[in-house]
């Protein structure tokens, strides 16, 4: 199908400034550097239907599009169904509802403003430059921990990155209960194995791309898959799937891998029966008729006592623990680009019974031993005592938790003939949050996508740094490009690129503490 060639017409204008603003105001605004860019209407035709977007700056914007049949009544818990198909244009200026969640707590960093929830939620969003033909594609896995989250949050919208040669793409996917739960009874109705629903739709989302990206002036030989936390997890999964091959040519992964070991079908299952008794239901019809919120509370009710859902070792679409199919070459052997934040773990330790976050030597000390034995020794050993600081309770669960995910991910992916680039990322937002908690846990979003980047010089040398190098990669599978520091292979010697405002290239990122947890982690799994 023919690229994205400009078919627009103008709808209105955003700015803060209206179009027939008085005298004084226009001058406000031409003191404040407010600007009127106007948003044209773009359309679009795809084989469901024809679409009505959004244009602006060059970008066309297409929100809400659904790429499989809604996950709604006897489709609960299936794999995901074919799109849908429509007669005359449909509205594509507005996102579709997340999937059913619960909130962040208050406090959190990752609260976002309430938003439409349904279960019908399987819905697309697609950013493309007006003049787009043949350009690489990103499309984006958002985190949340396989529980919260949306394709639609304002952090993710695709527009700045677009505006620099990319089409860009994010999705809502299954969460939670809707979509990681396996029992019994579901994989009795399905083939002998359930859940990973919320994966199945990853893949959807990935053939829904393959088959329609053309059409907005994507490359689909050339696309990356990112995403961040559970998103970056969900990148690792999905590299291990079959399915994947010819879907995904690049991948990008911000803080999260799966290496450590992952629940099996057994044990989903022990989890999923559970959720039944507690609901009083004892079939599948019954299971199915009960209400989203019932369902999001009476889990939340297991969970609290130490139930888990999410990506499980499912038999069918991952065969067995990721660690070992990495191992054995058995994923799609992509060039990819990876990393870590050096404060993982300070957003983390603002809730006060989380887990692993420990805050004082004996806490770390007792928590290790009780959880390692004699292994925990050489650990206490590497993260020595700093007497009034938490810093290395911090910076063992962040390499525990992340660091190790990251290396062995980039480690794997080398010795199987994949390029791997590894980043370490210590820039402090100039904002809020960075003020509090430094170098956290999702603190490079911002500056990938451009969206809330504080307005200090460093913060904007570190935005068009960090979007130069994932822009470069999604092209040719190799951050480095003409004025950019050059990043190192991670390769033998562990080099890796420390990103900040003055990037450093470097090698052995925490050599010792990373292998000693490959000790531990062997030990475990």
């Amino acid at each position: 199908m023919p690229p994205v060639t400009g078919r627009t017409r103008r709808a209105g204008r955003s700015s803060a400034c209206p179009p027939f603003a008085g005298a004084m105001l226009a001058l406000l605004c031409l003191l404040l550097g407010i600007t009127t860019a106007p948003v044209l209407a773009s359309e679009l035709d795809l084989p469901q239907g024809r679409l009505l977007g959004d244009s602006q700056d060059g970008v066309h914007h297409y929100l809400g599009i659904p790429y499989a049949a809604a996950p709604v009544g006897e489709r609960r818990w299936r794999a995901p169904g074919t799109a849908p198909q429509w007669q005359g244009p449909r509205d594509a200026r507005r996102y579709g509802p997340q999937c059913p969640q619960t909130a962040y707590p208050a406090g959190s960093p990752y609260l976002q403003a309430p938003a439409a929830e349904s279960e019908d939620c399987l819905y697309l969003n697609v950013w493309a430059p007006a003049d787009a033909d043949g350009l690489p594609v990103m499309v984006w896995i958002h985190g949340g921990n396989f529980t919260r989250g949306s394709g639609g949050l304002s952090v993710y919208d695709g527009s700045a990155l677009a505006g620099q040669g990319v089409v860009v793409v994010t999705f809502n996917y299954r969460l939670n209960v809707f979509g990681y739960l396996a029992h019994p009874a579901l994989s009795a109705e399905q083939g002998g194995s359930s859940g990973n629903y919320g994966l199945m739709d990853q893949l959807a989302a990935l053939e829904w791309v393959r088959d329609n990206i053309a059409a907005f002036g994507g490359d689909p030989g050339r696309v990356t898959v990112f995403g961040e936390s559970a998103g970056s997890s969900a990148v690792n999964q999905l590299l291990a799937t079959s399915e994947v091959d010819g879907l995904v040519h690049g991948a990008i992964g911000q803080s999260g891998a799966f290496f450590m070991r992952q629940p099996e079908l057994a044990e989903a299952h022990r989890v999923g029966q559970q959720l039944g008794e507690r609901l009083d239901a004892d079939t599948l019809t019954a299971l199915r008729d009960i209400p989203a919120a019932s369902l999001l509370q009476a889990f939340a009710a297991l969970e609290a006592s130490g139930a888990q859902l999410g990506p499980i070792v499912d038999g069918r679409l991952i065969p067995a623990q990721l660690i070992s199919l990495y191992e054995q070459g058995q994923f799609a052997r992509v060039p990819t680009l990876l990393g870590y934040n050096r404060d993982e773990a300070t957003s983390f330790a603002l809730y006060p019974d989380f887990p692993g976050i420990f805050r004082t030597q004996t806490e770390f000390e007792e928590g290790l031993w009780s959880f390692a034995g004699p292994a925990a020794l050489p650990l206490i050993w590497a993260y020595p005592e700093q007497p009034g600081s938490q810093r290395p309770y911090m910076d063992f669960w962040r390499d525990a938790v992340f660091g190790w995910n990251m290396h062995t991910w980039a480690e794997l992916s080398e010795a199987a003939g994949a390029p791997a680039w590894l980043y370490f990322f210590t820039h402090v937002p100039n904002d809020f949050w960075g003020e509090q908690l430094g170098a956290y846990h999702a603190a490079e979003i911002p500056f990938v996508f451009g969206n809330n980047v504080p307005s200090h010089p460093e913060d904007r040398a570190v935005h068009n740094l960090v979007q130069a190098y994932w822009v470069n990669f999604a092209r040719s599978g190799n951050p480095n490009g003409s004025g950019l520091p050059t990043w190192p292979n991670y390769s033998d010697e562990a080099r890796y690129l420390e990103l900040n405002s003055r990037p450093l290239a470097s090698e052995d990122l925490s050599w010792l503490q990373i292998r000693l947890l490959d000790l531990l982690q062997a030990a475990i799994n």
